[in-house]
């Protein structure tokens, strides 16, 4: 094991024997409640789902199916034999938040307790107190892909796969779940994609920051995937220098005079259609609720830079750009301040004055996959 894998384990080690956080119960397990008739106390317990609710004790409450959060320092408890268990130890303490409520804090965990989901909000049971057990606390951030997707560098999207939340070993040395929460930027703020290493960056009282000190971004702010590429199912993961991360955020305008942005035609989740001789914007059902470059399907006129923005909407009378039938409307997309650029003439159209967008790919149209509107000069 090289010097770099084992400071990895090192710290995922910290994380799970000193700060891990006890999942609750089972996936898939029900939650109940009943009266002990010794003290008339109500104690909270897992049953397996497939248990016949008649072998529950008496005056037993089901509150729900409970399935465990994904993230990094959460693990099953362990009995004193060493084997996973979900045995609760007369836990009375319930208390269910709102995964939305949460914002940008760091839950603060009473002595032995445990965490669970249950309809899209946090479930916390508080146990009976220990000695010797130390606090505990559970910082959230937002995954980019939905779960049980990964995003693959190597065609700009979300793919089907399980999550390694071992690497974010790199960036992150305390308890945390990765809530699967797609940003939504409003229409007068831009999308930034930032593609960042674990060198430059570290995640901290529940924020992104940069280690320059240039930036900072809280964890309502952004959701963030480790980037994976093809090459690496081949590869000893510790022997990579550093991990990358994509970092997705909605930030002002402003951003755009520092970084090059592209603007879209549509809002975010649509793309352009054709009907009523016309053409509008409609709602795409198709994506797994990822917007970003490789929606666009541009790769032939641009150049992604690791960090750019996309922003949204132009109102102006508009007409299309068809290089495939038309040479002259050959053109490319400046990497460097996010402008168009049309080779025949060496005319050059802001990120105000052009808009690029899908086109349903049932329509017949020589700009399937790739239109660019500009506004006439």
């Amino acid at each position: 094991m090289n010097i770099g894998l084992s400071l990895v384990c090192l710290i995922l080690s910290g994380i799970s024997k000193v700060l891990a956080v006890q999942l609750c119960c089972a996936a898939n397990s029900l939650l109940f409640k009943y009266r002990r008739t010794v003290d008339n106390a109500e104690i909270y317990q897992c049953a397996s789902a497939a248990s016949n609710i008649s072998e529950l004790p008496d005056l037993a409450q089901v509150i729900g199916k409970l399935i465990p959060p994904m993230g990094l320092g959460l693990e099953k408890a362990i009995n004193d034999s060493g084997h996973s268990q979900f045995a609760l130890s007369k836990c009375q303490n319930f208390s269910s938040l709102s995964i939305s409520d949460l914002g940008e804090r760091t839950l603060n965990l009473r002595n032995n307790s445990c965490i669970g989901l249950l309809n899209r909000r946090l479930i916390v049971l508080s146990c009976e107190f220990e000695k010797n057990v130390p606090s505990q606390s559970v910082g959230f951030v937002n995954k980019c892909c939905p779960q049980g997707f990964i995003y693959v560098s190597e065609n700009n999207t979300c793919k089907p796969g399980e999550s390694d939340f071992f690497v974010y070993t790199s960036i992150i040395s305390s308890p945390i779940i990765f809530f699967d929460n797609t940003l939504n930027c409003s229409d007068h703020r831009a999308l930034v994609e930032y593609t960042l290493s674990s060198g430059k960056v570290h995640f901290h009282n529940n924020s992104l920051i940069w280690k320059d000190g240039t930036n900072s971004l809280p964890s309502s702010k952004f959701c963030i995937e480790a980037i994976h590429d093809s090459d690496d199912a081949d590869l000893d993961r510790g022997a990579l220098p550093e991990q990358k991360f994509l970092v997705r955020a909605c930030q002002e305008m402003k951003i755009c005079q520092k970084i090059p942005c592209i603007r879209r035609c549509c809002a975010e989740g649509e793309m352009y259609a054709k009907g009523n001789f016309s053409t509008y914007c409609k709602i795409d059902g198709t994506d797994f609720k990822f917007e970003g470059f490789q929606n666009l399907n541009i790769n032939a006129n641009f150049s992604k830079p690791s960090d750019f923005g996309i922003v949204h909407g132009l109102q102006c009378p508009k007409f299309r750009l068809d290089p495939d039938n038309f040479p002259d409307d050959s053109h490319t997309i400046n990497p460097s301040n996010g402008s168009l650029i049309i080779h025949n003439t060496f005319k050059t159209y802001t990120n105000t004055q052009y808009c690029v967008e899908r086109v349903r790919p049932n329509q017949k149209s020589s700009c399937i996959h790739f239109c660019a509107l500009i506004i006439r000069w």
